[in-house]
C-alpha cells in the first residue's frame, strides 16, 4: 500500500466510516499549517504528522 492509502484506512478506521474519514482528511486544518490531511500526507513527512494527528485523534487527545 502507498502512503495515502495507509492513511485512508487509518483514517476509516479512526473516524469509524468512509465519510468521516473522507471530511477531516480534506478540509485545511490549523495544527497542520492549514493544509489538508490528504494533501499534506503526499511525502513523508507530511504523511507522519497526519499518523500522527490520527493517532492522538483515536487516543481522545486532539481533533
Amino acid at each position: 500500500m502507498n502512503p495515502i492509502e495507509l492513511i485512508l484506512l487509518q483514517a476509516e478506521q479512526v473516524f469509524g466510516n468512509k465519510a468521516k474519514a473522507d471530511a477531516w482528511l480534506n478540509q485545511p486544518k490549523a495544527s497542520l499549517g492549514n493544509q489538508s490531511p490528504i494533501e499534506l500526507a503526499r511525502n513523508e513527512v507530511g504523511y507522519l504528522m497526519v499518523k500522527d494527528a490520527l493517532e492522538r485523534i483515536d487516543h481522545g487527545y486532539a481533533g
